[in-house]
């Protein structure tokens, strides 16, 4: 896509005629010649951004043109060229805001060519609703430019791709996380199963853990009952004993009192 020129450097300070009476009229035209000298710095801005163009160097032309604009806030030709030496340059957004100003100016000269202008613009900054919009003011105002209605068509296209790829990007961007979410389900899901596993053992190791200290205790339980036992028994057959002694002895004092 191409920005559409306009003939603008024809625009030249024209030979200011001179006569013996200027400077004995000069106190009485301050405000022409304010004027006069205003216009002359507004062309030799234009001019100055038009050699600038065409040696290449489209920042600087901008700028001038740009400050051919202040001097001159009503006229939308210096917008015009300030948004085709921007687009020169690649600054597609600063491009398409000139071209807009340009077209706010309504010069029926530069309208529809502002419009298209901008529409190529927004194209390169892949803004396609808005280049189609400026396309379709184009051919408002002059339906039957070929170009206006071939970029148009273009910029419909290029919407319609940008769409799809969008929409595909979305699909893909929602595969993605459910698959991240799967993963993470999993992850947790083996956390969790990992944690009963883990836990399960551990209750298990209580349990043993504490039948080997229910064992240890009945052992010794036991082993002190069965000394309790054996000293009862012992005591019982330290009294059996004692008594038979007893018996023996007064046995044998009865024998001998015969």
């Amino acid at each position: 896509m191409t920005v559409k020129s306009y003939k603008t450097g024809g625009v030249r300070s024209s030979d200011l005629k001179h006569n013996v009476h200027f400077l004995f009229y000069a106190l009485l035209m301050l405000p022409i010649l304010s004027h006069l000298a205003s216009a002359d710095e507004y062309r030799s801005k234009i001019n100055d951004g038009f050699d600038l163009y065409k040696n290449g160097e489209y920042d600087k032309a901008a700028q001038s043109f740009k400050d051919a604009g202040i001097l001159k806030p009503d006229h939308a030709l210096p917008n015009y060229d300030q948004g085709a030496a921007l687009y020169k340059s690649n600054d597609f957004q600063g491009a398409a805001d000139a071209f807009a100003t340009s077209v706010s100016k309504n010069d029926p000269r530069l309208k529809a060519d502002s419009y298209y202008n901008a529409g190529n613009a927004y194209v390169k900054a892949q803004q396609y609703d808005k280049a189609v919009q400026s396309y379709i003011s184009a051919l408002k105002i002059d339906p039957k430019d070929e170009d206006y209605k071939h970029n148009l068509e273009m910029a419909l296209l290029k919407k319609q791709m940008q769409q799809q790829q969008q929409q595909q990007n979305q699909e893909q961007n929602k595969d993605q996380k459910k698959q991240q979410q799967q993963k993470q389900d999993q992850q947790k899901e083996q956390e969790e199963k990992q944690n009963e596993q883990q836990q399960q053992a551990q209750n298990r190791d209580e349990k043993k853990e504490q039948q080997q200290q229910q064992g240890q205790q009945q052992k010794q339980q036991m082993n002190k009952e069965q000394a309790e036992q054996l000293l009862a028994r012992y005591e019982d057959d330290e009294k059996d004993t004692q008594k038979r002694l007893k018996q023996v002895m007064m046995k044998g004092r009865s024998i001998n009192d015969w």
